[in-house]
């Protein structure tokens, strides 16, 4: 049995749907999805980061086993669908924070367990994918930029604290782009180019991800195609003010970024 096959990478840029497909993925049986419990004193460089994970899959797969607990970033004591709610102001904050989540459910020694991370493991890929099955959920660039200016996190500046280790002169480079919105477009260029080392199957639109009910997931799992769940994308959610949609379709339609294999011009243009 090659449990690493069974230890599965999940990431893709933040706010593109991965906590909603950890929450789906908990639903499938003999599987278990847990949403950010890794911390950045765990990816002081890359190398140390790899191993980091690869210590973090054995110390959760043997707990789990043991008594069904695991660390993960939870409301409550469930992995939400969402780790943000609307305030009355607008700004959304984060609604989960680290602990010990129980799952009540039957595992075998070769369950499946999916560890989702987003930046950390976004720019860790290329080594990752050479040791693990790893799947990135992306977004319509549009919604996944509008969103990251609605929540309370680095990503809103347009820069991700984990780069400080990871990749310390991309860091500075953003750092040093004054506007905004150029920062953050630089950024999801930055991501989707990670993606391009993964294939097509094993890069997942959040889209397709609503539209399917989650069955699509069984590209990752195949136990998920089974699901079945009522979804409502939020692509187009009024909490993104129409200004700031159209700044960021300007910005993402002036520059040539990696987004730009995943999606078209019209698909960008009709949100």
């Amino acid at each position: 049995m090659n449990l690493q096959q069974q230890n599965i990478i999940l990431t893709g840029p933040p706010r593109s749907g991965t906590t909603l497909a950890c929450y789906l993925l908990n639903k499938v049986d003999n599987t278990v999805a847990l949403h950010e419990p890794m911390n950045l004193r765990m990816f002081p460089d890359p190398e140390t980061g790899v191993q980091s994970i690869a210590n973090f899959f054995q110390e959760m797969r043997q707990s789990l086993l043991a008594n069904g607990m695991a660390v993960a970033k939870v409301s409550g004591d469930k992995i939400p669908d969402n780790p943000f709610q609307r305030t009355e102001g607008g700004q959304r904050l984060s609604i989960v924070q680290k602990g010990a989540v129980h799952f009540d459910k039957p595992l075998t020694d070769d369950f499946h367990l999916i560890i989702k991370q987003n930046a950390h493991f976004t720019f860790l890929l290329g080594q990752l994918s050479k040791q693990y099955p790893c799947f990135a959920i992306i977004r319509n660039p549009v919604s996944t930029i509008a969103s990251w200016n609605t929540i309370q996190a680095p990503v809103a500046r347009g820069n991700l604290t984990v780069l400080k280790t990871l990749r310390p002169a991309l860091y500075e480079e953003l750092e040093r782009i004054p506007q905004l919105l150029n920062r953050q477009v630089r950024l999801a260029h930055e991501l989707f180019a990670c993606y391009r080392q993964l294939p097509s199957q094993q890069v997942i639109r959040y889209e397709s991800m609503v539209e399917s009910g989650g069955s699509i997931l069984g590209q990752a799992i195949p136990e998920a195609a089974g699901l079945n769940e009522t979804l409502e994308s939020k692509n187009r959610s009024n909490i993104y003010p129409q200004k700031l949609v159209e700044a960021i379709k300007t910005e993402l339609l002036s520059f040539d970024g990696a987004y730009w294999d995943f999606y078209s011009k019209a698909e960008v243009e009709s949100i």
